[in-house]
């Protein structure tokens, strides 16, 4: 699963993102190091003339051992991560595990940027586990989940969630 790429109406939304400007300001542009982040990054890079600094320990929650599944068993099997985040379904990455994993990179992240606008493409579990955490409802995680749309952002500043990802 990790090696997922954008589709072609993703690229395309992508690229509206970029368009929209709302990025414009960032002073450094970090991806998880699965090509579908960085591909969701690389238009406002590229807009930018940035560079997207690619760190593994952002990306999203690892599937990767567990066999083809029906869209429904996945469905479910994302239902029981988020619901039960430090057990393991179908040889995935705990929940747990995965929001420690990523937490610790955005606090390292925070302190060597410090003061600087970090513009962070990530994935749905694993940013919404973050902003879950940082609000205090990690019990509600897989429904605040559901609420995403591709390229959806949000802004935290100092710990605390100034525009939330989840609608």
């Amino acid at each position: 699963m990790s090696k997922w790429v954008l589709s072609a109406s993703g690229e395309k939304q992508a690229k509206q993102r970029a368009a929209e400007g709302v990025f414009d300001d960032v002073d450094i542009i970090i991806s998880s190091n699965e090509e579908k982040a960085y591909q969701t990054a690389k238009p406002i890079a590229d807009k930018l003339g940035k560079a997207i600094n690619r760190l593994s320990e952002l990306n999203e929650l690892n599937r990767d051992n567990c066999p083809f599944m029906e869209q429904k068993d996945y469905e479910k099997s994302i239902k029981f991560c988020l619901e039960h985040p430090s057990e393991s379904i179908n040889n995935w990455e705990t929940a747990d595990h995965a929001l420690e994993r990523f937490a610790k990179k955005i606090e390292e992240l925070h302190r060597e940027h410090n003061n600087q606008k970090i513009l962070i493409v990530g994935h749905g579990f694993t940013i919404n586990l973050y902003f879950a955490k940082l609000l205090g409802v990690l019990d509600r995680v897989y429904e605040r989940l559901n609420t995403n749309n591709f390229a959806d952002w949000g802004i935290v500043k100092n710990h605390v969630v100034l525009k939330d990802i989840a609608k």
